[in-house]
């Protein structure tokens, strides 16, 4: 009797009882694995980024009840696998794109950056023009708000350096940090 499971196509040299759509057990599990992983990512994200990506509901409170977890490692695992289980019923290829757009930082943000950046060391390093340079660049900005920002850090700044403290030099990047934060709010 002649056992007919592996027979070979002479002329491909392919097993004849498989089909090559189908996947292996192994890429099965690999894909599962990415598509927890990508949950993992999912409850990284902070309340407004989630509203940003279109998660479906039943995940979406799976996510909120992950949080909701005690520190103990086998219920959040299991409630990672079924992430993973509702993400395979999900979109997933829209949130991965989701995700990706909001892991690369936009063009305009990084140039936004460097130079509330940029601006905060002219504004330190500089004197009066370049305060009246930012004030016509930026018209929000008001003059007498930047000269005590200024005036605050350069206090502090001056104490630091004579006293070498680390509470002052704190306080100086504190300064420094408000300093930025009104350069940010300024600049659209």
């Amino acid at each position: 009797m002649k056992d007919n499971r592996f027979t070979l196509d002479d002329q491909s040299g392919h097993d004849d009882n498989t089909d090559d759509s189908e996947e292996s057990k192994t890429q099965r599990k690999k894909r599962m694995t990415e598509l927890q992983k990508m949950g993992e990512d999912l409850l990284s994200l902070n309340k407004k980024q989630l509203e940003q990506i279109d998660v479906p509901e039943p995940l979406l409170g799976a996510l909120r009840e992950y949080q909701r977890l005690p520190n103990r490692n086998e219920a959040k695992r299991r409630q990672l696998q079924f992430i993973g289980k509702l993400m395979r019923g999900s979109d997933h290829e829209s949130i991965r794109a989701a995700l990706e757009k909001l892991r690369t930082p936009d063009r305009q943000e990084i140039r936004r950056g460097q130079d509330i950046e940029h601006w905060g060391e002219r504004l330190l390093s500089g004197g009066e023009d370049d305060i009246q340079a930012f004030v016509e660049t930026w018209p929000s900005a008001e003059r007498q708000t930047l000269r005590q920002l200024l005036r605050r850090y350069s206090q502090i700044a001056t104490t630091a350096a004579e006293v070498e403290e680390e509470k002052s030099s704190e306080a100086a990047k504190i300064q420094r940090r408000r300093l930025l934060d009104y350069i940010k709010t300024c600049i659209d």
